[in-house]
């Protein structure tokens, strides 16, 4: 060793300090090799020479200090000198270093020495290792106790989740028999408790989805997939279906190896059902049971589909005559009942066809009949529809009956349309109905082309009245003999983009049908009304009348007083200086009484228009009973022969009509009405008049509908007459 010479004479009690610090440097260096304690290196120092002093104190008295040096061996095992070479290092350097530090030649104190210090760290080193043994044994079972208190803790945990889950779970082996299932599974598949383990998991789903299922079990035993989750349908133990959402997943133990299988089942049944509930009502009438408008327009689509384009299908669409009679006669409870029943005997009509009936909607039904060999006969349909629909159906002990008004497509499947084929039928059943009850007819072509341009300028007239492309035009109302103005007729005009001029008559009847007629109706007496207006500005008392064709609903409507007081005081018109037609049939049925829905609302217009002192006459007068009361009862001042009587009479060779006519117009002359003939075209229609009795007329002889510029032109003319006469 280095440092000091082992060998050399003792120098002195009072060089100890310097060579216990030599000793002590020497200790750390030799023991840091052996060891690793968790002090600095001062503090290894100062505790080894604290070591050291302690060993040589016990060297130099009388007898050797082994309680010290085996001491000073415990110390050294408790600063964490423990390693095996820690002890042999230390007697190697201690036997060379402590006779010349304690001048001591003596060596068998030294070794006395020494192995009272081995026996102490052996001691010591001894307990050191027992405690370490303790302390990892302590260690170990409080591990395993806190584990096995976890892994209770994880099964109580795991005990409660799996039991009062609404989820059932159902825990099985690999080849598929079921080791544990929670109560939620057994109530969900109605199983008593304890019958599901060892049962197999696939017999608890339908026939049909078992090789599916068995294909998702085995790719998770495989490892190809982690989990699965779909829809399945489940068989309940008492055979009824249960459909549920699954989860599966797999245990694994610890080689990562499948175990267990885990399941858990979602029960959607109520919420399955209610919504195949809701598809159900969504698609089928609730009354009926029978499928809806839009359930048989697509089973239309789909038929028109698959059939072969050379293939012949029948639409029937069909309307119950009188339904609404009954319903609102003896009330909804019968028409409920009723149209069940005919729903019904509907169906056993085509019950031997490949055929779908569906309720439209109120009381029309629609039955498409697939192609067939032979092509239904639908004359023979239409028959035998209405033989079933005549057997009364009773309820309460009253019986009830109708007929069906039916519209028929029958055509081939190539080229056609779900929404052309019921367009179509829906066309034709509205031609049948106008020609009474119980009647049916083909979809006619050309008669459809027809309907629809008429149909399509009625959609297309509140655009057209919007787009300004609605005028009013002037046509005048004169005097037969020696003509004279007497009047100005004010009527609609609808230059049409692509059809040209709409007559005044056709836009009245088109906006009947859109119910456009009422603002049509104001906005045309209000134009009028400036006009007229305006002409009695210019002309002053030779300004006529003007006069405004009202089409039925607005000679009944109770609005129209108010309407006529409104523009009256807008434009200042006087009432004297307005006449408004109204139509004969919508004031009185031909049997003399009040027209209808409507018709006293009628005559009391008439009434208070009279009050106001705007004048009303009669158009389209037939000379039915009807008019006549209307003259006898009304204030009535003037009446326009209907245009059929006037034509009739114009042509009429053998002057039967004409005299007839003749003696009817002579009587309401004689109450001080006028008459206008209408339409007199020609001299020698004008001609036949006076002697028939008309006083006014209208027509192209006079004058026909123009701008305001044709009546002017014919005032400035009459005036001029006048004033030279």
């Amino acid at each position: 060793m280095t440092g000091h010479d082992l060998t050399a004479p003792a120098a002195g009690a009072g060089n100890d300090a310097p060579a216990l610090d030599a000793l002590a440097g020497e200790w750390v260096r030799v023991l840091r090799t052996t060891a690793y304690v968790a002090m600095s290196p001062a503090d290894i120092r100062g505790h080894l020479q604290e070591h050291a002093r302690r060993l040589v104190a016990a060297l130099s008295g009388p007898e050797v200090d082994t309680h010290a040096a085996s001491d000073v061996g415990t110390r050294l095992v408790a600063a964490g000198f423990t390693d095996p070479q820690s002890l042999s290092r230390t007697v190697e350097l201690l036997a060379t270093w402590l006779p010349g530090a304690a001048q001591l030649p003596l060596a068998d104190r030294v070794t006395r020495l020494l192995a009272a210090l081995a026996a102490g760290y052996t001691a010591a080193l001894r307990d050191h290792i027992f405690d370490q043994q303790e302390s990892l044994k302590r260690a170990l079972v409080k591990s395993w106790q806190d584990s096995q208190r976890d892994l209770q803790a994880s099964e109580a945990r795991f005990a409660e989740v799996f039991n009062s889950s609404a989820v059932g779970i159902a825990i099985s082996q690999p080849d598929g028999r079921i080791v544990r299932a929670n109560p939620s599974l057994e109530e969900i598949l109605g199983y008593d408790p304890g019958e599901l383990p060892g049962r197999e998991l696939t017999e608890l789903f339908s026939a049909a989805d078992q090789p599916s299922l068995q294909r998702h079990y085995q790719r998770l035993l495989d490892g190809l997939d982690p989990r699965f989750r779909m829809q399945f349908q489940l068989r309940r133990k008492d055979g009824e279906a249960a459909q549920a959402y699954l989860a599966v997943s797999v245990l694994c133990d610890t080689e990562q190896q499948p175990q267990y299988l885990a399941t858990m089942v979602e029960d959607f049944t109520d919420e399955f059902l209610l919504t195949e509930r809701l598809n159900y009502q969504a698609l089928h009438d609730v009354a009926t049971g029978l499928p809806n408008r839009h359930y048989f327009v697509s089973r239309l689509e789909e038929i028109l589909g698959v059939l072969d384009p050379s293939a012949v299908i029948t639409l029937l669409h069909l309307d119950l005559d009188g339904f609404s009679v009954i319903n609102d006669g003896l009330g909804h409870r019968f028409g409920d009942r009723l149209l069940d029943v005919s729903a019904r005997r509907l169906k056993s009509v085509v019950a031997d066809q490949k055929a779908m009936v569906a309720r439209l909607g109120g009381d029309e039904f629609a039955i498409v009949i697939e192609a067939g060999d032979p092509v239904p006969d639908v004359g023979v349909l239409a028959e035998t529809i209405n033989s079933e629909f005549a057997e009364p159906v009773y309820l309460d002990g009253v019986g009830v009956a109708v007929t069906a008004s039916i519209g028929v497509v029958q055509c081939r499947v190539g080229g056609s349309e779900p929404a052309e084929l019921l367009r179509a039928a829906g066309a034709t059943l509205r031609r049948v109905r106008g020609q009474g009850s119980r009647q049916w007819a083909m979809f006619d072509p050309d008669f459809d082309a027809t309907e629809r341009v008429e149909l399509r300028l009625a959609a297309e007239l509140p655009g057209a009245m919007e787009n300004g492309e609605l005028s009013v035009e002037y046509q005048p109302v004169s005097t037969v003999q020696s003509p004279r103005v007497v009047g100005v007729e004010a009527i609609l005009s609808w230059q049409h983009p692509e059809l040209g001029v709409v007559s005044s008559q056709r836009c009245m009847q088109l906006a009947e049908q859109t119910g456009m007629v009422h603002e049509a109706g104001k906005w045309l007496l209000r134009v009028a009304a400036e006009q007229a207006v305006a002409w009695r500005e210019r002309w002053g008392d030779e300004a006529s009348p003007m006069m405004v064709t009202l089409a039925p609903s607005q000679a009944k409507d109770p609005d129209l007083v108010a309407a006529v007081r409104a523009v009256l005081q807008q434009t200042g018109l006087q009432p004297a200086e307005l006449q408004l037609w109204m139509p004969a049939a919508a004031l009185r049925s031909v049997d003399g009484m009040p027209a209808g829905q409507g018709g006293e609302d009628a005559e009391d217009n008439v009434r208070t228009l009279a009050q106001l002192g705007v004048r009303t006459g009669l158009h389209d007068f037939g000379g039915g009973i009807g008019g006549l009361r209307c003259l006898a009862e009304l204030p009535i001042s003037a009446v326009r022969v209907a245009e059929p009587v006037s034509r009739q009479v114009a042509d009429d060779a053998s002057r039967i009509l004409s005299q007839s006519v003749h003696a009817l117009i002579h009587v309401i002359r004689a109450a001080g009405v006028n008459v206008v003939a209408c339409p007199v075209d020609t001299e020698e229609q004008a001609a036949c008049w006076p002697w028939v009795g008309a006083n006014w007329a209208v027509g192209r002889l006079f004058g026909g509908p123009g701008p305001p510029q044709d009546i002017e032109l014919l005032l400035e003319a009459q005036v001029g007459t006048e004033a030279r006469s």
